[in-house]
């Protein structure tokens, strides 16, 4: 690692700037990162009897060791080049949580990834890279879709299987291109991933970015989208009966060959993916719709769920057609989900405003079985595995000794030195407690 030279000054200096940049994390995310990274290539901490970088962050400001990397990993990933805490311009618009999920992204797919996003597509985008590179010999791909075209018609072919209601709406209330972008993305964030395609769908003015795995991420319009739409379904075109009209015998069982259905006049050569077999593959965040015409006959004395619509779900509505309550309810859940972002946004900033390191230090009284208490005393022993209740480093520990159910009168005073609670196996609420004997009565 390259050596930093730091004053003794200069150091407090760092220091002091850490903890006032606690309180504005969101913006001072990159900051922080820098002084870390700066106390950390000097050696400074070594002034307070720190060992580590990490060592030194826990005891001074509660942070755990992945928290300490985090900080220092976004800025040296997003900071303009040189010795600055100055976050580059492409990244200023993205929070502290997305800059974080996007360390684990090729900086190549950071075109398929916007400030709006959500945080849930960006791990969607992160779990479609890691099982394509991973499984090669399992890449999902289309008999006849050879081209990066054929793949990306295929993919919205089974965006539509997926959706019945969007593609009966397109087709049989004429949306517009703006009515048809909010339907598909209502939220201004939506992902769709099928085998070596990836589609990340934004706002009408954002577009859509289309990732192939292989290739690089390109951006497609929703009228783009529309074009492709028509090259796939315009042949089996039947207003609010498209779908059908189009998939019927291909809504078969994941696995079946699709090429035994009959549909004449159908221009097969413009729609990938015909006479394939689809694998059995799970979608993230899309669920399929039964089409309940399809079901077998009601058998006598059996009740159905069209007789009782309360546990109906509400009929989907084209944008044009809504009525002003329906567009006031839409206009409410968008402040909504606005309003919850902002909230969480502010908790995060009062938890920091409230470091662990900023409180007082407490005495905290535990039961110790008798059979521990030498191997404590003499050191041997120099941690303890209790639940978590809110411990701090320098915190005083007193292990109170107890035989049959029983106080012996025998207590050892200890002080906390290293809290782990944040680390695979350890049960959540749990921790293990590095302490220091201090005394005995």
């Amino acid at each position: 690692m390259e050596y930093t030279q730091l004053t003794l000054d200069d150091y407090i200096q760092c220091k002091n700037d850490i903890k006032n940049n606690l309180g504005t994390i969101v913006k001072s995310f990159v900051r922080i990162g820098w002084l870390l990274t700066r106390i950390d290539k000097s050696g400074a901490y070594k002034n307070d009897g720190y060992s580590t970088i990490y060592e030194f962050a826990q005891a001074e400001y509660g942070m755990n060791k992945s928290g300490t990397s985090r900080f220092k990993k976004i800025y040296e990933k997003y900071s303009v080049p040189g010795d600055t805490p100055e976050l580059r311009d492409e990244y200023k618009d993205f929070n502290q949580s997305q800059l974080t999920e996007m360390l684990q992204i090729p900086e190549g797919d950071y075109a398929m990834l916007h400030p709006k996003g959500n945080k849930e597509d960006f791990r969607e985008l992160k779990r479609f890279n890691k099982e394509n590179d991973s499984n090669p010999e399992n890449l999902w791909s289309w008999k006849e879709a050879k081209t990066p075209e054929e793949k990306l018609k295929a993919a919205i072919q089974e965006f539509f299987r997926e959706n019945k209601e969007i593609l009966n709406d397109l087709y049989g209330k004429n949306l517009s291109v703006e009515e048809f972008a909010e339907e598909i993305c209502p939220s201004g964030s939506r992902s769709y991933r099928k085998g070596t395609v990836f589609l990340m769908f934004y706002t009408l003015e954002q577009g859509i970015m289309v990732k192939i795995f292989g290739e690089a991420p390109a951006k497609m319009t929703y009228q783009e989208l529309t074009e492709h739409i028509k090259q796939i379904f315009d042949a089996a075109a039947a207003g609010e009966r498209t779908w059908d009209n189009y998939f019927g015998e291909r809504n078969v069982e994941p696995g079946k060959t699709l090429g035994e259905a009959d549909h004449s006049g159908e221009d097969t050569a413009m729609v990938p993916g015909q006479n394939m077999e689809i694998p059995e593959q799970a979608q993230p965040n899309m669920g399929q719709e039964d089409d309940i015409s399809g079901q077998d006959d009601q058998i006598p004395g059996q009740d159905n769920i069209q007789n009782h619509p309360e546990y109906m779900p509400e009929p989907k509505v084209a944008p044009a057609q809504r009525t002003e309550e329906q567009k006031y309810n839409d206009r409410q859940a968008r402040l909504d989900r606005e309003s919850k972002k902002k909230l969480q946004e502010q908790e995060d900033k009062e938890k920091m405003q409230h470091l662990p390191s900023d409180e007082p230090k407490k005495t905290k009284q535990l039961r110790m079985a008798s059979s521990y208490y030498d191997d404590i005393l003499t050191g041997n022993m120099s941690f303890w595995f209790c639940k978590d209740d809110h411990f701090h480093i320098g915190d005083s520990l007193d292990l109170m000794e107890f035989k049959e159910g029983r106080h012996t009168g025998r207590t050892i005073q200890t002080e906390i030195t290293y809290i782990l609670n944040d680390y695979t196996g350890l049960e959540d609420g749990y921790c293990i407690l590095s302490i220091k004997v201090t005394g005995a009565i």
